[in-house]
């Protein structure tokens, strides 16, 4: 996989957690199944990339990062929000 394939790939995943982060922050359940998978995948094809072209996804993962912690931030929100709501009704 070249560099401009992963960066786009990079780019759909992105984008893909930003709307799961909105879609969480609204109150849906979103499943993310596979997730996980294509960001490990991600992560293996920069590892196949020559050196000065694997540093160059730096910025990019970091983007792809800092997504991903506030999809973490909106999923432990909304198990906080339906654990007061379970303990409102007990």
């Amino acid at each position: 996989m070249s560099a401009q394939e992963i960066t786009a790939r990079i780019e759909q995943v992105k984008t893909y957690i930003q709307d799961c982060e909105r879609r969480i922050t609204k109150g849906e359940v979103i499943p993310l199944v596979g997730l996980d998978k294509n960001v490990e995948e991600i992560c293996n094809d920069i590892g196949t990339l020559p050196e000065n072209e694997a540093a160059g996804m730096e910025e990019k993962l970091s983007g792809l990062i800092s997504a991903l912690d506030k999809l973490v931030a909106a999923i432990r929100n909304f198990e906080s929000d339906a654990d007061d709501d379970q303990e409102n009704t007990d």
